[in-house]
């Protein structure tokens, strides 16, 4: 079960807390199997990964796991929802909830 569940406006969003080291974020394989499972049940769920060298905060979709997970960072853009700093990340994990939540309907 991820970190952090938030409900905001009427709009559930899960979310998985993560530290960038060395350039690369660690993901369990329980982590992976629950967000697959959720996905799969048509469940939004993210990763919300800080940066402490730069400040910056990514967010990815949770089905986006296997592929988050050994990958180095810098290859990872392709998957970046949204990029930002702290303050402003629950902001973007609704936005980006409410577009995920309207292309399952």
């Amino acid at each position: 079960m991820p970190d952090v569940y938030i409900c905001m406006d009427g709009v559930p969003i899960w979310a998985e807390l993560k530290i960038i080291k060395n350039g690369r974020v660690s993901i369990a394989k329980s982590q992976i199997a629950w967000h697959l499972s959720h996905s799969r049940c048509k469940g939004v769920s993210f990763f919300l990964a800080h940066d402490p060298s730069t400040g910056d905060v990514y967010l990815f979709d949770g089905v986006s796991a296997p592929e988050i997970q050994g990958s180095r960072f810098d290859d990872l853009s392709s998957a970046v929802r949204w990029r930002g700093d702290l303050r402003s990340a629950t902001a973007a994990l609704r936005i980006c909830a409410l577009e995920s939540w309207s292309q399952l309907r």
